[in-house]
């Protein structure tokens, strides 16, 4: 161990990872972590494509989000590292339309408004899914905004996340354009920097030992899950959508494996050809060994 061993633990929160946003409200790594005489500071934000750049800045030591977010951060020179991924998420995002809409395929986009988030995993489901029918990233105009953009008439189309998501489909306001499935498996990614990793083995698998406790939690109570997201988020979809979200996903943690680090490579390939990212980059540069916690070995 070098003298870099932290006493406290720094964990950036934002209201699209699920397994976090709980856990910061759940008391569970707090009394993980006193038994290790080490505190965590959560550090609240609202767009989780800005994860890696916080840990660059060291705001946070670790954090969530989809799997675009750590290959901008790396191929930006950022020293971060994987310490596990979820199971595919695949009806946790798709790309719709109105149901009225005159776009019936992929291809239809060409020269047309995609309200998105960039830099967010939007922007590799994009970039995969365009690139499967001979069109590039640049070949549609992209709107920052979120379903409001597309109810609006504001975009074409929208990637959308749960669980805005869930509540228009539920609605009948929106039509599939195309699943997320096969173009990316779409799983949530947690990340810290290479130096908390490195030097903070026992903090690392109590993070991660704590968001298991939370994730099996929610599992087995997702109504009390969707009445603590829906009580901090007041302006987001009711506690029934954010219960039907809970128990359409998978929960738990799990190590970083071969087949993801190929998928991050080929998504990082793509997305270097078409100047997406600043440089190309090695995926596999950014993958320890897995922590104890998540039993010390890729499967």
């Amino acid at each position: 161990m070098t003298n870099n061993i932290q006493t406290e633990v720094k964990i950036g929160v934002h209201p699209n990872n699920h397994s976090l946003f709980v856990l910061r409200r759940t008391g569970i790594l707090e009394n993980i972590l006193e038994k290790l005489d080490a505190t965590v500071k959560w550090v609240d934000y609202e767009n989780g494509a800005s994860t890696a750049q916080r840990i660059a800045a060291e705001e946070i030591d670790f954090g969530g989000t989809g799997a675009t977010p750590p290959l901008i951060g790396q191929a930006s020179g950022i020293d971060l590292v994987y310490v596990a991924v979820s199971e595919p998420r695949p009806e946790s995002g798709a790309l719709v339309v109105l149901t009225d809409s005159s776009v019936t395929s992929v291809a239809d986009l060409k020269g047309r408004r995609v309200a998105l988030t960039e830099g967010s995993w939007h922007t590799s489901f994009l970039a995969t899914a365009l690139d499967e029918v001979g069109l590039l990233y640049e070949d549609v105009e992209r709107v920052d905004g979120g379903d409001e953009a597309l109810v609006a008439g504001e975009a074409d189309a929208w990637i959308g996340n749960d669980p805005q998501l869930a509540e228009l489909q539920k609605k009948g306001v929106v039509r599939t354009i195309l699943p997320v499935n096969p173009y990316i498996s779409h799983r949530s990614v947690w990340f810290a920097s290479r130096s908390f990793a490195t030097n903070n083995p026992e903090i690392l698998d109590a993070v991660v030992d704590a968001l298991q406790n939370s994730d099996a939690w929610i599992k087995e109570n997702p109504r009390e899950a969707a009445e603590l997201i829906a009580r901090d988020l007041p302006n987001w979809p009711s506690a029934d959508v954010w219960e039907d979200v809970l128990k359409r996903r998978p929960w738990g943690l799990k190590p970083v494996t071969q087949d993801f680090i190929s998928e991050q490579q080929r998504i990082a390939d793509l997305l270097a050809r078409q100047s997406l990212l600043p440089q190309p980059i090695t995926v596999a540069d950014a993958v320890l060994s897995p922590t104890s916690a998540l039993g010390g070995q890729a499967s």
